[in-house]
């Protein structure tokens, strides 16, 4: 039992080092903070009675002489720098610099605020339009209000001339486009914009909407085909004859899958099945072999009949 005890603060040899190296660094730590204590004594305590005058003359430099309105009589601000005086004059807020929107009593944060707004474009077109600046009170409006000029150049033409503008009585009315007469027909295929123009109700935009979209099939070969015009009056077929007219023809066994689906008969999907078919099994002889494919109705392949050529 008792060596038992003794094998308990048995220590190897390496150890013995170690807890000696240890204590000798302890040892050293201790000596050497008593011996810079000994060579710097401390100071004696001074109390300090009032602020050096340095720190009194800082904060009375944030006070005003006068009050902010709303405050009570007697407080102090600090919200503004000592000597600032608030001005009244005539000013224009579209030209005015910083140097005098300070002097009437602007924040310098709303005087940015007036300066980004000019920046992005904004302009004040009547004195009314000054109280839109954020952060601007009621009170600094009423007071700013009757010192507002805008310049003529900022202002609106209605409010400079009400009554139209000088030598001007009245705006020349818009000559109406002339319209062909009831009854009048139109080949389809042979009509440019302007003479598409002319038909009641199609105008410069729809005529081009016509003329685009016969480029795009090759030419019409129908009336009918104008009802795939968006846009268009469900009537309008009856002021058009059609001489059936192809202009360009889709070469199915020539063309890439691109140049196909610009067609408006033919979409992606149906634009690769031709070319997959002609891949595998060589040229299409006849449009009724895309029959067997899902992707063609029998409607699709009767419209698409008179724009197709077999041609390799």
């Amino acid at each position: 039992m008792g060596r038992g005890w003794r094998d308990f603060f048995y220590f190897s040899k390496a150890d013995r080092r170690a807890l000696l190296l240890l204590s000798g660094v302890l040892l050293g730590v201790a000596l050497t903070s008593v011996f810079f204590l000994w060579l710097s004594p401390p100071e004696p305590f001074v109390a300090v009675e009032e602020a050096p005058a340095g720190h009194a003359g800082f904060w009375d430099s944030l006070k005003v002489d006068t009050p902010r309105r709303g405050m009570p009589e007697g407080a102090v601000s600090y919200r503004q720098p000592s000597g600032r005086v608030v001005e009244t004059f005539v000013f224009d807020p579209n030209t005015a610099d910083s140097t005098t929107l300070l002097r009437l009593g602007l924040a310098p944060w709303q005087v940015r605020n007036l300066y980004k707004y000019r920046a992005r474009g904004g302009r004040f077109h009547r004195p009314e339009d000054f109280s839109r600046l954020y952060g601007l009170t009621k009170g600094d409006y009423d007071r700013l209000r009757p010192y507002i000029r805008i310049a003529d150049e900022f202002k609106l033409l209605s409010d400079l001339y009400p009554h139209g503008l000088p030598g001007r009585d009245s705006v020349p009315p818009r000559p109406r486009a002339e319209k062909f007469a009831e009854g009048t027909l139109v080949e389809l295929n042979a009509a440019d914009t302007s003479v598409l123009k002319k038909v009641p109700g199609i105008g410069s935009w729809r005529a081009r909407q016509i003329a685009d979209y016969r480029a795009r099939l090759g030419g019409f070969v129908s009336v009918g085909q104008l009802a795939e015009v968006e846009g268009l009056p469900g009537d309008i077929g009856r002021w058009f004859t059609v001489e059936p007219a192809v202009g360009r023809l889709l070469y199915v066994n020539r063309m890439s899958v691109n140049e196909l689906r610009r067609h408006p008969y033919l979409d992606f999907y149906q634009s690769r099945v031709i070319v997959e078919h002609r891949r595998k099994f060589g040229p299409i002889k006849t449009l009724q072999t895309l029959s067997l494919y899902e992707e063609f109705t029998s409607a699709d392949l009767e419209r698409l009949q008179p724009y197709v050529s077999f041609e390799e």
